[in-house]
């Protein structure tokens, strides 16, 4: 890493110095870049750049010294006649510092980019000394404070790239004074204000955005005059209001993007009739209603429409189907419904003719009816399909699984019922499967072990029954398994604790037996698990110590019995743990006390007998937590007896041996008394006889 910190002063005076030396020497080979003072300017501008640069990691800036001409030096470009520095391209260099006042004095400067670099500060430039200027990219880095209002002088401006640094305030109106401007974006920024309706004098502006700011207010129907515009994005703003018809009359646009406002109100009837080069639309997140117009079927080089988390309401357009381009749909979060008088989801079937499609997510809408067989012939290219949260029932149909490429199937949350499909393993290439919430009910077909790519599957809340199959084990890649609150039994398969990439395992709500093997302790990467309500017995393995990246753990509502192991505290990222309603028995062990992070310890209602740990985060745990525990002794807020001091029980112990010992001791000489006496009367009996 190269460190620079020249002084100003001294740069200028060894290299001024060098060269009126080389000029009173009268040499005739004289440099073409010291030949006039201009651009000796145009040399200490840049040395005092390279100066205020703190980190340099690619040692770009290596060469810039006064042994070569500043022409040569890395990321400079001269023009060929008078040897003025015209571009400084120094993007993506992982540059850090400040921006030098002197690069004001690049006065034939044409471009300055300093793309995906790590400057900040404000921009100390005078940029009406730079008239020549025409691109100037400082995205992503760290600059801050106003625009600067100098920007106006540069008339020939036609590139403004300022996003994704740290300016505030407005908007400058002065902006729309810069007629050549054809690429504005200065997104991704804290600017707030308005959007002014002076920018729509900037009828050359090819691509626009201002996204990702605290801008208010409407979007300016004026801007609809700037038939030249191919890119507009205003999203992840705070704009309001509703959309003017002539925004949808820039049939240049290939790019539009209202995405995360508050935008309000039904789209236009004929919103893509004039955008015919429409490529992308980006409408989700806001408060539109209404019905989805027909005619966005119009746009016939639509790729993607995204019309997520709004209030649109109605038939989701059939015509859609007819958009040959179309890749990726999303319209989940809406009030979306049938055709009315369907009897099936038929905008799936519409969509048999988008050849190119490769993500539909149409979840938490009201679509209803049985799911069409003709889903099976959807497009191969087809990646995922979201459902979920919908009135969806009936069941699912065998061809679903000619989705071969699919990597995500989401039915959850219907009303679907009956079998999971047994060629369910056709689906080779599934990573996320969620069924759950449903009604579905039989056991868990074969095939879907097969599924060596899946790191989620979901199926909780359904009606299976029967096992888990060993052959769980061929699922290496899984995460994520949730089989919870169904009516599955038989014992836990040894395959399942082979799963080393596990990170959530939820069981609860079944009927599991057996017991927990100690190879239980292969789940290293296991963050919750939650086996509770099921019909588990035996001890606690020791090997949950070795759980050590485990948050959350629930064995509670089950038989389990004996101690609850010492070893526990080796679980150093535990947050809470759940044991209650079994039948452990024996101490509280003082270890616990080690546990760091743990906030919810459930004992309750068990056979646990001793003091209570005081230590550690046991002085943050309540009553609740030991309730059902008749032979715990400890604090008085834990509703338990006090224990009885060491001293004090030995005392009790040793007078309790004493009067016990005292009452064996009566006890036996009463006996041998009785005895006597009784021997005795028995033979005067006989001398009497």
């Amino acid at each position: 890493m190269a460190t620079t910190g020249w002084s100003q002063p001294l740069v200028f005076l060894l290299c001024f110095s060098s060269f009126t030396l080389i000029v009173v020497l009268g040499q005739r080979e004289v440099p073409s870049a010291l030949v006039s003072l201009s651009n000796v300017t145009d040399q200490l501008a840049l040395l005092s750049f390279k100066s205020l640069v703190t980190k340099d990691p690619y040692n770009v800036l290596s060469n810039w010294n006064c042994n070569i001409s500043f022409c040569d030096w890395n990321g400079v470009s001269c023009s060929r006649g008078s040897q003025r520095v015209v571009a400084l391209n120094l993007s993506e260099k992982a540059l850090e510092g400040t921006l030098s006042p002197y690069i004001s004095n690049l006065s034939f400067l044409q471009v300055l980019d300093l793309t995906n670099d790590s400057f900040h500060g404000h921009l100390p430039i005078d940029f009406s000394r730079l008239p020549q200027l025409e691109n100037l990219s400082i995205r992503k880095n760290n600059f801050e404070g106003l625009i600067p209002q100098t920007l106006s002088h540069c008339r020939g401006l036609r590139k403004l790239s300022a996003r994704d640094n740290q300016f505030y305030g407005s908007i400058p109106k002065f902006l729309g004074s810069l007629s050549e401007l054809n690429h504005l974006n200065i997104g991704g920024n804290s600017l707030t204000g308005t959007i002014p309706v002076a920018l729509a004098n900037l009828t050359k502006l090819e691509s626009f955005s201002i996204g990702k700011n605290q801008i208010q207010g409407n979007i300016p129907p004026e801007l609809g005059s700037l038939s030249h515009l191919m890119f507009f994005s205003v999203q992840m703003n705070n704009l309001t209001g509703i959309l003017s018809e002539c925004l949808f009359n820039l049939s240049a646009l290939q790019a539009l993007s209202f995405m995360t406002n508050q935008l309000t109100g039904h789209l236009p009837k004929d919103a893509g009739r004039f955008l015919p080069n429409l490529q992308q639309l980006y409408m989700g997140t806001n408060n539109f209603d209404g019905p989805l117009p027909a005619s966005l079927s119009n746009a016939t080089r639509l790729q993607v429409l995204a019309a997520e988390s709004n209030k649109f309401s109605g038939p989701i357009p059939l015509e859609l189907g007819s958009l040959s381009q179309l890749k990726n749909l999303y319209l989940w979060a809406n009030m979306l419904t049938n055709v009315p008088g369907s009897h099936e989801p038929s905008i799936l079937t519409s969509f048999t003719n988008c050849r190119l499609l490769e993500e539909v997510e149409l979840s938490h809408n009201l679509l209803n009816g049985i799911l069409p067989a003709s889903v099976g012939n959807l497009t191969t290219t087809l990646l995922k399909l979201y459902l979920s949260s919908n009135l969806i029932e009936g069941t699912i149909p065998l061809a679903l699984a000619n989705l071969t490429n699919l990597i995500a199937l989401y039915l959850n949350s219907n009303k679907i019922k009956g079998l999971i499909p047994p060629n369910i393993g056709q689906m080779h290439s599934l990573q996320l499967l969620a069924l759950d919430n449903n009604a579905l009910n039989g056991p868990i077909p074969l095939s879907i072990y097969q599924l060596v790519r899946m790191y989620a599957f979901n199926i909780q809340h359904n009606m299976l029954i029967g096992s888990i199959s060993s052959s769980i084990n061929n699922l290496t890649s899984l995460q994520r398994l949730d089989l919870s609150s169904n009516n599955l039994s038989s014992t836990l398969p040894p395959g399942l604790f082979e799963l080393k990439d596990l990170e959530e395992l939820y069981l609860q709500d079944n009927s599991f037996t057996g017991y927990l093997p100690l190879s239980l302790g292969n789940f290293a990467m296991m963050i919750n698990m939650n086996i509770s309500a099921n019909k588990l017995s035996g001890e606690l393995p020791a090997s949950l110590s070795k759980l050590q990246m485990l948050e959350h753990l629930n064995l509670s509502w089950n038989t389990f019995d004996g101690h609850i192991p010492q070893q526990l505290d080796h679980m150093v990222n535990i947050e809470a743990i759940y044991l209650s309603h079994n039948e452990l028995s024996g101490e509280i062990p003082k270890t616990l006390e080690k546990l760091q992070h743990i906030q919810v310890l459930d004992l309750s209602f068990n056979l646990l007998e001793g003091e209570i740990p005081s230590g550690g985060k046991f002085a943050n745990l309540s009553a609740e937590s030991f309730l059902g525990n008749y032979a715990l002794c400890g604090a008085l807020k834990f509703h338990v007896p006090l224990c009885l001091e060491k001293t004090e029980r030995q005392s009790k112990s040793n007078v309790a041996r004493v009067i016990g010992a005292c009452s064996f001791g009566g006890s036996a000489l009463l006996v041998i008394v009785c005895t006597l006496i009784g021997i005795s009367c028995y033979r005067k009996t006989g001398l009497l006889k």
